[in-house]
């Protein structure tokens, strides 16, 4: 019975294919060679240069949640995910940044904004996509430097 569970690890083992290839590195746009549509009236001004920023740093999405702890802000990329927590001092707002496929263009939307709130957007965003590329630019020199 043993020799038959070594012999169908071993067949299993040699039958199963494995690619390690690297998910090509996405192209830096410029500062003004994103287009964003921005879903929620208001954005624009909310978010700035901001959406652009996370763009050209490789970052593929953003998904901020309000109530998740320390998961409560997810960051994708060709270079792995990131999970972090809100800071202390800032509101939660739920709000979330694409790019799209092809490379040149993102969404961001926030559907709880409203001029009441945008002051709470404006900060979250502010601190928020600065850090995300951060941790996607670390992220990228390890996996890069891991080769």
């Amino acid at each position: 019975m043993l020799k038959l569970a070594v012999a169908m690890f071993v067949l299993t083992a040699l039958s199963t294919t494995v690619s390690n290839a690297q998910t090509a590195a996405p192209t830096a746009n410029s500062a003004g060679g994103t287009t964003v549509k921005f879903v929620q009236p208001g954005l624009a001004e909310v978010a700035g240069p901001r959406v652009n920023e996370a763009v050209g740093a490789g970052i593929t999405k953003i998904t901020a949640t309000t109530g998740k702890g320390w998961r409560s802000i997810i960051v994708q990329s060709p270079w792995g995910d990131s999970y972090f927590g809100w800071p202390k001092n800032l509101k939660p707002v739920a709000f979330t940044i694409v790019s799209s496929t092809p490379a040149g263009g993102a969404t961001i939307s926030a559907p709880g904004l409203n001029d009441a709130n945008k002051s709470d957007y404006k900060a979250a965003i502010e601190a928020i996509v600065p850090f995300a590329i951060k941790k996607t630019l670390d992220n990228q020199a390890f996996a890069e430097g891991s080769r």
